[in-house]
């Protein structure tokens, strides 16, 4: 029997919904910029737009498919590759480059290497889901008439974005719920329309404009109410603290106060905690430092937030992330840690501008036990300078030991207030940011304290040295948390006075934005205690818990960024010169300049030597036209021929398996019910066969008793077991029958319905 196909009929209330639809997706695309480093989101935008397009107006899948996947190869050659997408050359590249990144993941996925896929095939992986997720909700809106789930995962999703992210979702909390009212609301009239259209009644629940009218100011009237009605206080407790301590590890005494030491979490900052002596980790080196753990850079009114951007790294390399420019002198250095046993964490601690790390001396553990540098990947934040360890074989990965080289500055005072203050535009949009609630009269503070200062420079010292001579207090206990709507400066500033090294280093950055000066938010650990001395040039430093500490670094250009050290009590530990410093540097640049110019007619030398050894037989390695001429193999192997009649068959074997699956599905039953054998019970046979029918286009008609319906069946597929079969169901459910021996005895023709509509 041809399968008889009842499309459903695309009216403007369907297209409607599926509008609203789109507008809701879109609440899904919307945050993904603030949670993760994805940018050109304006892309996947248009993706989806052009996938819901086609989708809707039922193009066949041989073209569809085609054009969403050029569509995806031109999204990933705008965010990933270099040339013209249209060119032979640039079109081409790109193709190559794709299906070399498709089979490399493809390898990673069978070794289950998720955490190392690469970003071009997590990409991919995102526009082909977007892609499903269009198809998954015209299905649910022309064929299954159902919404719900998708609108609860919508309000779950943004929910917890909300929760535990920097995503302000309260907007889009009422943008969902409003145009979740209108959809569920057009689906039921969808419902109610196709009733009517079965019985041939109308009961006047048409779409009219007076309905129209009256939904919009219902849905509108219970929103305003909503929005401005009066709420109550939390009644419960917010857990979400509690859960943010237990993964990142800070703890809080039992009187309610958090133990000191080093957290994860700078949100809210505020409040006292108790001093913690124990220690974290001893380190060898030939000064006191300050052990630089990472930078944030977004300031909220309550603490701080900052996005990170990871690239992978290797440690014995050089670091890709400078804090110093030209004019600051740097030396280098050495310096070894060992973290106490029972402590440690999944990112370095390092002074002044990390240069390497020795893998050789390298300590880690994983979930307990020592592991592997080799089952260890190493990233850096390329923002905020944090150094991590990732894996797929642990979980839990610390830095046990590690030993380091650094370059520590010396900053030149009169280099600093002879600067430029012309900032890079990237410097002055992140690290000028200030909240629009920020009050005026912090900024008026700031003015006020430089008012006789003319250089960056002195500035900045001037508002260091305020919090010294105020009537500032450094305090630890009973400080107070900001209530909602207060800032957490602007009460230091002006009604407690008093604090630790996040109230001093926090205002400190503050008022030097107001001024236009760009700051960022460190923090780390405290040189500690000198608890030993190793040989002539090296010490023994302790440093504990109660060492946790933060400062603030000011963007001085041509020098980078320079620490400075707002809280009463604590010492810089940054070594700050006067001009003759730069009579040294020159000397040592010089010297310097001069070894390079040796070394070069060294190299100059050791090259015409070496050419004429390289011609008589060595073996060179493959030269830049060599590899462009393997590039161009592999370019032909993937589009010769013989690859592309394998994918086309692939595409159409997929394509197949699609158009057949009710097909599929019936014979599956078919063929599932033979093996259960007795098991089978009659009525559930019977229910799946009437599912099958209303699958193959064939449902029963609404006032269309089951003899009716099993009469019109059996004149479609020319038999009558149809109507045999639903003289035994109305028997067993009307005539009191019993059910035993009914599967048995109509198998036979239960599997003749399904093999005719199976045809």
């Amino acid at each position: 029997m041809a399968r008889i196909t009842q499309n459903p009929i695309a009216t403007v209330t369907h297209l409607v919904i599926y509008i609203l639809t789109l507008l809701v997706m879109w609440e899904w695309l919307r945050p993904i910029p603030t949670i993760t480093n994805t940018g050109e989101i304006h892309i996947f935008v248009w993706f989806t737009f052009l996938s819901a397009t086609l989708i809707y107006l039922r193009v066949p899948y041989w073209t569809i498919v085609p054009v969403l996947f050029i569509v995806m190869l031109y999204g990933l050659h705008i965010i990933y590759y270099e040339g013209a997408f249209f060119s032979v050359e640039g079109g081409l590249s790109t193709v190559k480059l794709f299906f070399e990144d498709v089979t490399y993941n493809g390898g990673l996925i069978i070794s289950r290497d998720f955490a190392f896929l690469t970003d071009p095939f997590r990409t991919f992986l995102l526009f082909f889901l977007l892609a499903l997720i269009c198809y998954l909700l015209y299905f649910w809106i022309f064929h299954a008439r159902r919404i719900f789930f998708f609108l609860v995962t919508t309000v779950i999703y943004i929910a917890v974005l909300d929760t535990f992210t920097d995503v302000d979702a309260s907007a889009a909390i009422v943008r969902i719920v409003v145009l979740g009212f209108f959809m569920l609301t057009f689906l039921q009239l969808l419902k109610v329309k196709e009733e009517e259209q079965k019985t041939g009644k109308r009961s006047g629940r048409y779409l009219s404009p007076v309905w129209m009218m009256t939904l919009v100011v219902m849905i509108s009237v219970a929103t305003v109410i909503g929005l401005v009605a009066p709420k109550p206080d939390p009644q419960w407790g917010d857990p979400v603290p509690a859960m943010r301590e237990f993964v990142t590890g800070e703890r809080h005494s039992n009187t309610g106060n958090r133990q000191v030491g080093y957290g994860e979490n700078d949100e809210q900052l505020g409040g006292g905690f108790v001093q913690d002596d124990s220690v974290v980790f001893t380190a060898e080196i030939d000064e006191p430092v300050y052990w630089r753990g990472e930078s944030k850079y977004n300031y909220t009114g309550h603490g701080w937030t900052a996005d990170t951007v990871n690239i992978d790294m290797d440690l014995e390399s050089s670091t890709p992330y400078g804090m110093f420019e030209a004019r600051t002198f740097l030396e280098s250095k050495e310096a070894s840690v060992r973290m106490e046993e029972g402590t440690g964490f999944s990112h370095i601690f390092y002074p002044g501008q990390l240069q390497h790390v020795d893998e050789n001396r390298l300590s880690i553990t994983g979930d307990g036990s020592e592991a592997s540098v080799n089952d260890i990947s190493f990233s850096i934040d390329t923002v905020g300078g944090r150094i991590r360890a990732e894996s797929s074989v642990y979980d839990d990965i610390i830095f046990t030991q590690y030993d380091l080289a650094y370059d520590a500055p010396t900053f030149t005072i009169d280099t600093l207030r002879d600067v430029s203050e012309n900032d890079p535009e990237e410097i002055q949009q992140r690290y000028l940011q200030l909240p629009d609630e920020l009050p005026e009269r912090v900024g008026q503070l700031a003015r006020d304290i430089t008012a006789e200062e003319d250089t960056r420079y002195d500035k900045v010292v001037a508002i260091e040295q305020y919090f010294s001579q105020s009537g500032f207090t450094y305090q630890t206990e009973d400080v107070p948390i900001p209530e909602d709507g207060q800032d957490y400066v602007d009460q230091f500033l002006f009604e407690t006075q008093r604090g630790y090294c996040d109230n001093y280093s926090t205002s400190m950055a503050v008022l030097l934005r107001t001024l236009d000066i760009p700051t960022r938010w460190v923090k780390g650990f405290t040189a500690g205690e000198q608890v030993g001395v190793v040989d002539e040039d090296t010490y023994l430093y302790e440093v504990t818990n109660g060492n946790a500490h933060s400062w603030v670094e000011v963007y001085f250009p041509e020098v980078g960024w320079v620490p400075f050290e707002p809280t009463q009590g604590f010492d810089n530990y940054a070594d700050f010169e006067e001009e003759q410093l730069e009579l040294e540097r020159d000397f040592e640049l010089n010297l310097e300049n001069e070894r390079d110019e040796n070394d070069e007619s060294d190299r100059e030398d050791d090259q015409e030597n070496v050419t004429p050894e390289l011609e008589e037989g060595a073996e060179e390695g493959p030269t830049a036209s060599e590899n462009a001429r393997n590039n161009d193999g592999i370019l032909r192997d993937l589009l010769s021929p013989k690859a592309i009649i394998i994918s086309l068959i692939l595409l159409l074997a997929v394509a197949g398996v699609y158009r057949k699956q009710t097909q599929l599905q019936n014979w599956y039953f078919l063929f599932a019910y033979r093996v259960r054998g007795k098991q089978v019970k009659f009525d559930e046979a019977y229910t799946r066969l009437l599912t099958m029918l209303a699958n193959e286009g064939v449902p029963q008609e609404a006032g269309e008793t089951l003899r009716e319906y099993a009469v019109r069946v059996d004149r479609l597929i020319g038999s009558q077991s149809m109507t045999k079969l639903t003289e035994a169901y109305e028997k067993i459910y009307y005539g009191g029958y019993k059910a035993e021996g009914t599967w048995a005895a109509l198998q036979t023709e239960w599997e003749e319905v399904v093999k005719a509509i199976s045809s």
